[in-house]
């Protein structure tokens, strides 16, 4: 909450946010696009290179089989003079050994032929030894007669090491099988004595493993991924095929060689290029929006401190100074005008300033010369008051003469006027002096106004 209330708050941030994103959208979906060609190229890249040496792997065991093949040829046609020479025949079984670094042993069986034509088969596994392939040549006289056959044997594990010098990559390996998915060759020596492909493929737990070797053993040609041990795999298998060569048997010996490559061989240089492509991104996301946000920061210090000011102000600050822009583009033009609207506002709440002042003083006059007002009032009242008191005499003093004038009374008629006249002559001076009185007090208002 408080990280969304910062990016809410911070207009840069919000910015910065923004372009970050824009760009990270465009990044992903170009990444999508060049991993997804690459990832089908490097997986082209490694079928053609696994085909490629599938195909030498092919060659190098043919080629290991013709030279255990014309070896035991040449010494055919040297010894068959000397057939009827055991100890002749003895020692060219001997240099038959020698002359190879293929063959393991040689037996030369006379008066049985066990074969009609030279073929190739796989001799079980002795007590302690390893299994064997073997050659078998028939021998056959100069009239056409057998006289038996020469089997030449070929350690397994000894053909195994062999092609395994040849590996493609650090971890894969090279398989041969036969028509029945028992190994010919194998890195494993004890996959060679004990276990077949098709047992090992009902002990995984993966199917795909199976279809692989169903695949190689009915002579396909391609590739298949499978699991193994928990790891990933990918075998690319083809038919064995035997060179055609003159004086050579073409029968087909129904094997298939195959390649396993573990996934990581293929696509790990991939993988570790999609984990710097994903580092290097998020890096440069990274310096791209703290640029941003740099950039935008500055660009944005005015409106920061407009924000401000216009704080500043709406406290009742009106003279906060407003400092001039250096820029020409939209922001310092808002500057520009903020910065008169504030001289402006200043300048008016001035004007405003001072004529409170003056209204401020006028009405301390009015409001001293309306208490002025009302004490003249109440003097006024007071003097009205006291000179109506003055009257009151004189005059019920006339009311009681004329009554007693207009009744006939015993007093002195001349007596009664003369009283009359004396409180009608006091009535008199009494009004002339509250005319006169009236009249200096017009004039004082007349000259006040």
């Amino acid at each position: 909450m408080q990280l969304t209330r910062l990016i809410r708050s911070r207009l840069s941030v919000k910015i910065s946010l923004m372009a970050v994103s824009a760009m990270a959208v465009l990044l992903i979906a170009s990444m999508i696009v060049m991993l997804f060609y690459s990832r089908k190229n490097v997986k082209d890249e490694a079928l053609q290179k696994a085909m490629q040496t599938l195909d030498g792997t092919v060659q190098n065991i043919d080629n290991i089989l013709l030279s255990v093949e014309q070896a035991t040829g040449n010494v055919y046609f040297s010894m068959l003079p000397h057939i009827n020479d055991p100890k002749a025949v003895k020692t060219y079984s001997r240099r038959l050994v020698e002359s190879s670094p293929y063959i393991t042993d040689c037996n030369i069986t006379l008066g049985k032929c066990s074969s009609t034509e030279q073929q190739w088969f796989i001799r079980p596994a002795k007590v302690g030894n390893e299994p064997l392939i073997c050659f078998s040549l028939p021998l056959y006289s100069y009239e056409g007669k057998p006289l038996g056959d020469i089997c030449v044997d070929v350690s397994l594990g000894l053909l195994s090491r062999i092609v395994a010098e040849a590996k493609p990559s650090q971890n894969s390996y090279c398989i041969l099988l036969d028509s029945l998915g028992e190994f010919i060759v194998h890195p494993d020596a004890d996959n060679l004595m004990n276990k077949s492909a098709i047992e090992m493929s009902e002990g995984n737990s993966d199917s795909s493993m199976g279809k692989a070797v169903r695949a190689m053993i009915s002579g396909q040609t391609g590739y298949m991924p499978f699991s193994l041990w928990g790891e990933d795999f990918y075998v690319f298998y083809k038919p064995f095929t035997r060179g055609d060569i003159r004086g050579r048997t073409a029968g087909k010996l129904g094997w298939s060689a195959g390649i396993i490559y573990p996934a990581d061989d293929i696509f790990g240089d991939y993988n570790n290029l999609i984990y710097y492509v994903l580092a290097i991104t998020i890096v440069g996301l990274l310096l791209m929006y703290l640029l941003s946000y740099a950039i935008i920061r500055s660009r944005l210090k005015p409106l920061v401190m407009l924000t401000k000011k216009a704080q500043y102000i709406a406290e009742g600050n009106f003279n906060e100074a407003i400092p001039d822009s250096r820029h020409i583009d939209e922001i310092g033009r808002l500057q520009d005008n903020f910065q008169l609207m504030q001289q402006s506002l200043a300048s008016n709440i001035g004007e405003l300033e001072e004529l409170k002042n003056t209204l401020h003083e006028r009405g301390e006059g009015l409001r001293a010369a309306y208490d002025q007002a009302k004490k003249a009032e109440r003097m006024k009242t007071s003097f009205l008051q006291n000179m109506t008191n003055q009257m009151m005499a004189p005059a019920e003093a006339i009311e009681k003469d004329v009554e007693q004038l207009c009744g006939k009374s015993e007093h002195d008629p001349a007596k009664l006027v003369a009283d009359i006249q004396q409180n009608g002559k006091a009535i008199t001076e009494l009004l002339k002096n509250l005319i006169s009185m009236s009249d200096d007090e017009m004039r004082k208002e007349a000259a006040d106004d």
